[in-house]
C-alpha cells in the first residue's frame, strides 16, 4: 500500500469517526432530551401565555374563556425520541360570546396573526364546511396551537407544550 492510499484510508475513516460521533453522542455534547427543559409550572404558564396572545391579538371585544382541558400527559412517543419520564401540558378553552358566523373570520385572523409571530401551519382546515380549525407550532418553543370549531360552531383553542421534564431535568 503505498503513501496516498494510506492517507486516503485514513481520511475515510476519520470522516466516518466524526459523522458516526455527530449522529450518535453529539462528541460529548448532552442529546436534546437529556437537556434541561422547561418545568411542567413553567410550561402551564408558557401555554396559557401563547392563548392569552392569540386571543388578544385576533378577537375584539375579547371573548370569554371557559375552562375546557388543563391535563398533563405522559410523552409516550415523543418526536425526537427521547427517553420516557418526560411530560406533556395542554390546555384549552371554549371561546364563547362570540357570533358563529364570524368563525372563518377568526380563523383567518389566526391564521395572520401566527404565520407573521413565529409560528407554522402544520394543518390548515379553516375551508372545512364542517369542523374548520387550523393547527400551528411555534419555532422557537415548540408549542402547538390550534383553533377549531365543532359542527355546531362553538370554538376551542389550545396549547400544547413539546416533551419536558416535570422537574426541568432529566431524571
Amino acid at each position: 500500500m503505498n503513501t496516498s492510499t494510506r492517507l486516503s484510508s485514513r481520511s475515510l475513516a476519520v470522516l466516518g469517526a466524526a459523522i458516526l460521533c455527530s449522529l450518535l453522542t453529539a462528541c460529548g455534547q448532552p442529546l436534546a432530551s437529556e437537556k434541561k427543559t422547561l418545568n411542567q409550572q413553567q410550561a402551564d404558564q408558557r401555554a396559557e401565555e401563547h392563548i392569552q396572545r392569540a386571543v388578544a391579538a385576533v378577537f375584539t371585544p375579547p371573548p370569554r374563556l371557559e375552562r375546557q382541558l388543563f391535563i398533563t400527559l405522559e410523552c409516550e412517543d415523543p418526536t425526537d425520541l427521547g427517553p420516557k419520564g418526560r411530560v406533556q401540558v395542554a390546555r384549552g378553552y371554549w371561546v364563547r360570546d362570540l357570533p358563529k358566523e364570524r368563525n372563518r373570520e377568526y380563523l383567518d385572523k389566526l391564521y395572520e396573526y401566527w404565520t407573521r409571530n413565529g409560528y407554522r401551519v402544520l394543518e390548515d382546515d379553516r375551508a372545512d364546511p364542517n369542523s374548520p380549525a387550523l393547527f400551528v407550532e411555534h419555532n422557537d418553543d415548540g408549542f402547538r396551537m390550534s383553533l377549531q370549531a365543532n359542527f355546531q360552531g362553538d370554538l376551542t383553542i389550545s396549547a400544547t407544550s413539546p416533551c419536558i421534564w416535570p422537574t426541568g431535568e432529566p431524571t
